[in-house]
């Protein structure tokens, strides 16, 4: 009798080894980077008193953009409204971040940075640039590399 199987059990069709190992090394490369940016991320953040777990929060609050309702915070982060809830009090604590009303709907919460959310951002900005992580790349390289990491994201997240 063929068992039925449920979509995380059903195989992809075979790609050339070649294909999967170069993925897998991709993989491998992003999260050496990405370990690299967490150490300095937690390093400037453990400086002004925030917990590492409200970074992911924090990312999303973009300095210069409009603050996000804290349900698409959510929806971009794919995390549940009441954990960037709790990360939000743990900001707002911390004096990073207000809660504001939306401005098109009164029963919408944003989040917005406050001068001191600036100055934490300018501090992660700086810390992250003087780190070198991207000395070996120019300009272009750096574009580029934004683009296709964005690119390999867009399918993913919002």
């Amino acid at each position: 009798m063929e068992r039925m199987t449920t979509g995380h059990n059903v195989r992809a069709p075979a790609a050339p080894r070649a294909d999967v190992e170069r993925k897998a090394e991709i993989v491998r490369v992003l999260m050496e980077a990405g370990n690299a940016v967490e150490a300095i991320v937690a390093q400037v953040l453990a400086e002004f008193e925030v917990p590492a777990s409200v970074a992911g929060v924090l990312w999303a609050l973009t300095p210069g953009t409009e603050p996000p309702a804290m349900r698409n915070v959510a929806a971009r982060l794919h995390r549940d409204p009441s954990t960037v809830s709790l990360a939000a009090d743990k900001l707002q604590a911390t004096g990073l971040v207000a809660r504001q009303p939306h401005p098109a709907d009164g029963r919408k919460r944003t989040l917005a940075l406050t001068p001191r959310g600036h100055e934490l951002w300018e501090a992660l900005s700086t810390r992250l640039h003087s780190s070198g992580l991207f000395a070996d790349l120019d300009a272009e390289e750096q574009r580029t590399l934004l683009a296709l990491l964005t690119k390999v994201r867009l399918p993913h997240r919002p």
